[in-house]
């Protein structure tokens, strides 16, 4: 049976992530971005407040950066926090962070689906993060349209309306 698009593209990017995985971890990017200088950090603020009162429309593109600063800090690594989320995961597979454990082979669906159901509430039930507060703060009298690629729901119904 062949595989449709939305499949082939699916594999793709799993395969694509799999291959720098390491790369996220750390923070990173497997792509160069630009080789401009950036402006210093105070000088992009001024310009980025200055460009979202100037707007009509606010488009955010987000990822994980948004949540890593509120605190969401057990995707990548086995820390205090995904320890007691998941100590009974981590005591038995090690797992260095939850991301780890999405990509084991599972002996049972039942184990899989555990560690599924564990990770979904987990971020499901977390408070909502200060960045996603302060986004919405700023865009509070703005019409704005928010793409994230976070799974952790933050700029959804509990976070931004």
């Amino acid at each position: 049976m062949a595989q449709s698009l939305y499949e082939q593209l699916v594999i793709q990017t799993q395969m694509n992530y799999s291959q720098y995985y390491g790369v996220y971890a750390n923070g990173g990017t497997p792509v160069k971005l630009t080789d401009k200088k950036p402006l210093p950090y105070e000088q992009q603020i001024e310009t980025f407040a200055d460009r979202v009162k100037l707007a009509d429309h606010v488009i955010v593109g987000g990822a994980s950066g948004l949540s890593a600063a509120g605190g969401g800090d057990f995707y990548y690594a086995a820390t205090p926090s995904y320890k007691k989320a998941f100590r009974r995961f981590y005591d038995r597979y090690h797992f260095k962070g939850t991301f780890a454990g999405m990509g084991y082979r599972w002996s049972s669906r039942g184990e899989f689906w555990g560690y599924l159901a564990t990770f979904l509430h987990t971020t499901l039930h977390a408070p909502v993060r200060e960045p996603y507060k302060d986004l919405q703060a700023i865009l509070r009298d703005k019409d704005y349209f928010i793409l994230t690629t976070n799974q952790d729901t933050q700029a959804g119904d509990q976070g931004l309306p």
